[in-house]
């Protein structure tokens, strides 16, 4: 019983291991995944560490003695039903339409500000209406910064037209409009570039229209579904009134939450997720992410 008393308040160290704690930075006593052991320590168990073996469920946990955690933030899990956990996870692991789903699939995000630069082919107008946009969008979600630069090298973001300047040489032989996005080994996006092909979107509705549409995807790197109503930007379908649902403000506030683990695979959200819900059902307390700096 002592044992399963002190497992029950974990802390999910986010690209890191998942613990227990008890002090903001040493920790007497730490549960963490078998497969989080090994990476975190890099060396082979001995009989000692599987003396302190614990089986929950289908893990297996190592005690670790006197844990020191790095700097970072603590924040209380966030609840959401398993419909929108449904939706969420179609659009940030792109699991729509695939019949065999990828675990290993992993959701992507930005973590700095993302400033983005316009080729001099795109009107002022079509600049004020996009950047519009997406201030609203980084207005309501936290940890999400956006802003417009003068100076190619300041941006991380560019924004061009078919016959422009070729800006990602990966966009070169596209024949339809897209995007491009580059992303780290802790799946954070550094770099994205939006192409917009103005024979097919020969006007400025038209263009700022797809330009929103792209923009969206660069944030995450989301997939369509065809579960809402076509005005949202995440449903697979078109419409002339594409518009910042509720829905989708939230799906975006929770992409960039910190009450889950950034960067992670599909199978570690579902299992973290699943965890989680039975810690509150059963006790009534909330598991934390904590998030190194």
């Amino acid at each position: 019983m002592n044992r399963f008393l002190t497992i029950i308040s974990i802390v999910f160290i986010c690209n890191n291991v998942t613990a227990q704690h008890k002090k903001q930075d040493t920790l007497k006593r730490v549960y963490m995944s078998l497969d989080s052991y090994k990476n975190q320590y890099k060396k082979p168990l001995t009989k000692n560490d599987s003396l302190n073996f614990m089986i929950r469920g289908n893990d297996t946990l190592v005690l670790v003695e006197n844990y020191v955690r790095p700097n970072g933030i603590s924040v209380p899990y966030e609840y959401k039903d398993s419909t929108f956990l449904k939706y969420y996870q179609k659009i940030a692991f792109r699991t729509k339409g695939i019949d065999s789903i990828d675990k290993k699939q992993t959701m992507r995000y930005w973590k700095d500000d993302i400033k983005i630069y316009f080729s001099e082919s795109v009107s002022k107008k079509t600049r004020k209406n996009l950047m519009s946009f997406a201030t609203k969008i980084a207005n309501e979600v936290d940890s999400l910064n956006i802003s417009e630069v003068k100076q190619i090298e300041s941006s991380n973001c560019i924004i061009y037209y078919f016959g422009d300047y070729e800006y990602e040489p990966r966009l070169r032989n596209n024949k339809k409009s897209d995007y491009y996005i580059s992303w780290n080994g802790n799946n954070q996006i550094y770099r994205s570039s939006i192409k917009i092909d103005t024979e097919l979107y020969f006007n400025e509705k038209l263009i700022e229209q797809k330009l929103k549409e792209l923009f969206i995807g660069t944030l995450g790197h989301f997939s369509r579904i065809n579960n809402f109503g076509c005005e949202s930007y995440f449903a697979d379908c078109y419409s002339e009134n594409k518009q910042l649902t509720p829905l989708d403000i939230e799906l975006l506030q929770y992409h960039y939450s910190y009450g889950i683990c950034k960067g992670t695979t599909l199978e570690k959200f579902e299992k973290q997720h699943q965890q989680a819900k039975e810690l509150l059902k059963t006790h009534n307390r909330k598991m934390s992410f904590y998030h190194p700096l």
